[in-house]
Order: structure tokens, then sequence, then C-alpha cells
């Protein structure tokens, strides 16, 4: 038959989009969804209105037809648009077309996220109006209901929960098996670690709220979540053109001295790499050539560049169908990759020199076994001057506390950023401190944020005179570290607590008991040169500084100090300082050794100096290789 008509889009490959998009993925579907209430709110910025940016999800978990509800209180739907956003496909309805700072970029990503995972609905309130839509899944064909719209009264605001004014409810019903709705805290430390909605997370406009549904319908738990990038160093900073074309980019790059976890190990969630922005908009989390270079990771930052945003107005190419960020295929990300990649590989050059020479300065692999070896008996002198335990008791440690009655165990913990752990709490039971007694936690840093600000203490399972409590403790921001403090009326304990990028990072450290005191030696020629040896707390490490000038002049010529008898000699010396002051100060710290009130200092001192004498020939024979 002779003529044209519009060509008509398959139902089948609606749902093929969907599953290419979302991937059955919970996360990937609320990143589109929560987005587009940003979107949504940044539209009514752009036009000069103030709002509340609150966004609010509600998940409720159940072993079907899990529900996930997204509420926000920006410009809402009539009916007329719920049929142009919701009910088509493929149309350019975010703004971006109009240069509007927002991200959507299809037009699609609000059915994919509900065909996605099941079937939905959405509610909105505009002006004195109620109105409502499904998108669901009829004999396997994709169908769009539109509902009359009707007043908008007292009973709908209170159903909805927005109690006046506009604001849109999107509700997803994952009623696919193959979809898994990961575990409350899962959601919490993902969403705001994203790197699209990083922008959104940590904008001071904006309040983001994750609730965790119960059955009856009550709140079981909510948090408020936000986004801190990692502390570093800025490295680089410069403005450029890009050859060949009207555009130019700003390139930002930061150093953290820790290393950060990169896009291979942890996809979308990753610390380092460098966001690629456009009209404030992140699209893309790279390293680009880098992407598994280990030198990387230690940096991160961003590639701004507006001309990104006049190419997809224009409907270029330039990022995936898959919405898997740039295509850096298409010439102008080709070219700006090249531009990227130029700079910031004297920078990932120099981290790998530096490293290099760094692992000049390690022990052999003959070494590294006797200074495990030796670790293991450092320890065990440790044990022997710190616990109150007799040869014949039973396995069950006696349990030691400070004269206050109150310490953590240990006293450091290290947390994975938007990860949260459980610091361990003992508390000598008294009158002022029984079981059921409240205690209080702060943090005095912003970056280790105390979920249980208050817990109460329970009976401990070995010790009948001992209470113990459990602390809830989130990292923040990588990098970051800070004192977590319990009060117990006028007494109190601390710990210390650092925020860490990499899991591995956390768990490749030295296998310790819970009475290793000591897990590592290490040589760094950074470190101040002026204090020779010391002992890293928070890390449990002796630290040597190869740079100081009684140290170096036992270097070999690769800068190592285990290869000659005499600097095996001055290493055995240098631990013997470290361990055996360390020994000191603790035990005076937590009552082992007496020590006078206002007298603590000259106790250490006659300890270090008795300890040194007891144990410095043991040392030597741990390090020392004669012959």
């Amino acid at each position: 038959m002779a003529g044209s008509r519009k060509l008509k889009y398959a139902d089948r490959v609606a749902l093929q989009q969907a599953d290419q998009a979302i991937r059955k993925d919970v996360l990937r579907a609320l990143v589109e969804v929560i987005t587009n209430c940003n979107d949504s709110y940044s539209r009514l910025e752009y036009g000069g209105q103030q709002v509340n940016g609150e966004i609010i999800m509600d998940v409720h978990r159940k072993h079907q037809n899990s529900i996930i509800r997204v509420r926000d209180h920006a410009e809402g739907m009539t009916d007329l648009r719920m049929d142009k956003v919701v009910g088509t496909y493929g149309e350019a309805t975010s703004g971006l077309k109009e240069d509007k700072h927002v991200r959507g970029m299809w037009g699609r990503g609000l059915k994919d996220s509900i065909f996605g995972l099941g079937y939905g609905h959405v509610y909105s309130f505009k002006g004195a109006n109620f109105y409502s839509c499904s998108l669901l899944i009829k004999n396997g064909i994709p169908t769009f209901k539109l509902n009359p719209p009707t007043r908008a009264n007292a009973a709908l605001r209170q159903e909805h929960e927005i109690p006046e004014g506009n604001g849109t409810i999107l509700e997803i019903i994952i009623s696919r098996n193959d979809v898994k709705v990961p575990q409350f805290d899962n959601l919490r430390n993902y969403l705001q670690r994203h790197f699209e909605l990083r922008p959104i997370m940590s904008n001071p406009q904006r309040k983001i709220i994750l609730r965790d549904i119960a059955s009856a319908g009550n709140i079981r738990q909510e948090h408020i979540l936000s986004y801190r990038a990692p502390k570093g160093e800025k490295v680089f900073s410069e403005d450029f053109a890009i050859e060949g074309y009207p555009a130019r980019a700003q390139l930002e790059i930061f150093r953290s001295s820790i290393q950060l976890s990169t896009k291979g190990e942890e996809g979308d969630y990753a610390d380092g790499g460098l966001l690629v922005i456009s009209k404030a908009t992140i699209i893309s989390l790279t390293m680009l050539k880098f992407e598994n270079d280990p030198y990387a990771g230690y940096f991160y930052g961003s590639i701004q560049c507006d001309y990104l945003h006049t190419l997809m107005k224009n409907d270029e190419p330039v990022l995936t169908a898959t919405r898997d960020g740039i295509n850096w295929s298409q010439p102008f990300a080709r070219a700006l990759k090249l531009a990227v990649e130029t700079r910031l590989e004297p920078l990932i050059l120099a981290e790998r020199k530096h490293a290099q020479h760094d692992e000049q300065t390690k022990l052999d692999t003959r070494l590294r076994q006797k200074i495990s070896h030796a670790l293991h008996e450092l320890n065990s002198i440790a044990l022997a001057e710190l616990s109150e335990r007799r040869e014949g008791e039973r396995q069950h440690k006696q349990i030691e506390l400070p004269p206050s009655g109150i310490g953590f165990i240990p006293e450091r913990a290290y947390v994975q950023t938007g990860q949260i752990i459980h610091l361990h709490l003992l508390v000598r039971l008294t009158a002022g401190a029984n079981i059921g007694a409240t205690i209080t936690v702060i943090s005095n840093s912003p970056e280790i944020m105390v979920l249980t600000q208050q817990v109460t203490i329970e009976p401990h399972k070995h010790d009948s005179g001992i209470g113990q409590a459990r602390i809830k403790v989130e990292g923040r921001q990588v990098g970051g570290e800070g004192t977590v403090t319990a009060y117990v009326g006028k007494h109190r304990a601390q710990v210390l607590v650092q925020v860490r990028s990499k899991k591995e990072s956390m768990i490749s450290e030295p296998a310790k008991s819970s009475n290793s005191l000591f897990t590592d030696i290490n040589f760094d020629d950074r470190i101040d040169p002026r204090q020779r040896v010391y002992f890293d707390r928070v890390n449990s490490s002796i630290m040597i500084a190869t740079a100081a000038p009684s140290v170096k002049i036992y270097l070999d010529s690769q800068g190592r100090l285990d290869t000659t008898v005499q600097g095996q000699v001055l290493l055995a010396e240098l631990i013997t300082e470290a361990v055996c002051r360390e020994i000191a100060r603790h035990g005076v710290e937590i009552g082992r050794f007496l020590a006078p009130d206002g007298a603590e200092a000259d106790a250490v001192q006659n300890h270090f100096i008795r300890l040194q004498n007891q144990y410095a020939h043991l040392i030597h024979q741990y390090i020392v290789t004669l012959g």
C-alpha cells in the first residue's frame, strides 16, 4: 500500500530499553527518579522561585511486591503534562533543550525506572487539583492509564503527605521476581555515594531523606543523605581550549593521602576518578586511559566542559545510549579526552616514580618474614607487661579497663566512607554505672557521625562485673579523622576513628588479635626527620623516618636500612625505643603501671628505662643477623 505514516514503536522495544537502562537494579532506577525530582526543583529555581528542596524516599521491603515511593514538593503536573511526560517515550521534556541546568537527556528515565522494576503510579498536586496516572504491564504490553483529575482535598493531601502546594509522588511496585531490593543500609550507603547524585547530596538547597517503612506503614528508621568529597590537596588547575572546537574545559585535580577506590573496584560509587560536568550536571566518572593504573588511585577531581551540553542539546551522540557516560569515540569527546590525559599523565608518572622510590626503602622478603616474627614477639612482650592474666588461668582473658572504669576496645577503628561500624565500649559496673544506665556519645568531627548518641549498658557475656555497649558510627568523608567520646557520669572514654575509601586497605594490614599493640613497621622519607622513630597510634605502626640524619647514614645505595649489620643494629635500637616507650605510656594510661597524680610523665620515663633494660637484647636477637 502506497503512502507514509509515523513509525510505530514496538511494545517489546520499550521493555528491552528499560532492561538495558535499569538492568534490574533498584539503585539505577532511584538515580533516575531522584534526578527527575531535582530537575523539577532546578526548573523552579531557574525561574527565580524559592523551593524547600525536599526529596523523600520511602522503601517498604517485602518478600514480594516491595514498594518504593519518591516524593517532592516541586512543580507538580497536570493531566496534560502527565500525558506528555509519562505517557510518551523519547520526548525532550526535562528542559535540557531550553538550556536549563537539568540532567534529563532523553525523556525516558521515569518510564525505564518503572518498567525496569515492575509497574507504578504517578500522583501529583498542581494548583487546586489532584492528578494521577499508571504505567502497567497488561498481557505483556506496556500500558499508560491516565485518570480524570479530582479536587485536591485534605484527605488526599494527608494520604500523600503533601499538606499544601504542588508536588509529585512516584510509586513503584517491584513486581519482577528477578529484581532484588538491597538492604536498607546498603541503599543508604550507595545512594549517597553514586557519582551522578553527588551534586544533589552535597547541595545545601536539597534535603534528601531515606525512610525504612515497616509492614504497619510506620517509619522504622530514617536518615538524611549527604556526600562530601575526599580530603585532599589541589595539585592541578587549568582552564584550556580544546583544539579544533569552539570549546574550553576546566580541569581540577586533587590528591588524597589515602588511596581511593577506583571505578574498576566500585564502579559508580568509587571515590577516585574525575567527574565530567557540563552545565552543573555530572554525566560521567572516569580516569580515562588510567582507569586501571594503581598510581591513579590517589587522584580525584573534575572536568568541566559546557560544550558537552551544547552537543547534547543538538542531539549529538556524545553520550552512550545505555546511560553509561560519555561516548569517547565521538570526535569532540575524543579531543577532550586527549587534552585531559596530556595534563594528567605527568602527575601519575610522578606518583609512580615516588612509589618506586618508596619500594626500594622497604624490606626484602627475607627480612619481612623476620619482622613478622619480631612483631609477634613484640606483642607477646606487650601482653606480658600489660595483661593481668596469670599462668594457669582459663582462656577468657581478664578484661582491662582504665582507672576511670570505662574504655573502648580497641582504642582505634577504621570505617569505609558511607559505611557503618559498631564500636565496642566496656564499663566497670558501679552504683553510678549499672545495667540499663544511659551512656552519652559524641564525635568531635563532622566526618565521623555517631548514629546512636545515647546507648544503654548491657551485661557482658564473660564478666559479671563489666557492662558493655555497642555504638553505631558512620564515616562521611574519606581521609577524615575524629575522636568519639563516651560519657558515663563524670568519666569518659575515647576512640580514634579514621575514614578510608577502600575496604581492602582496612583488611590488608597484618592481622592482629585483640591483644596486638603493634601491627607493622613502616619506613618513610616524607615524615618529619627531627623525630627518627615514633609510634602511630591510629595505624598501630612503628614509623621510621629514613630522612633523619642518624638513620640516613646507614642506608645503602638503594635507600634501605636492612642490608648491613650496622643498619640492622640501628633498626633494632629504633624498634626498642618505640616499643618500650609505647608499652610504658599505655601501661600508665590504663592504670597497669602505678603513677602518682601529676607524675605520669615521670612514671612513663621510669618504665621506659626498665623495659629497655629488660627487653632490648631480645629485640636485637629478633632483628640482627650476625655472620
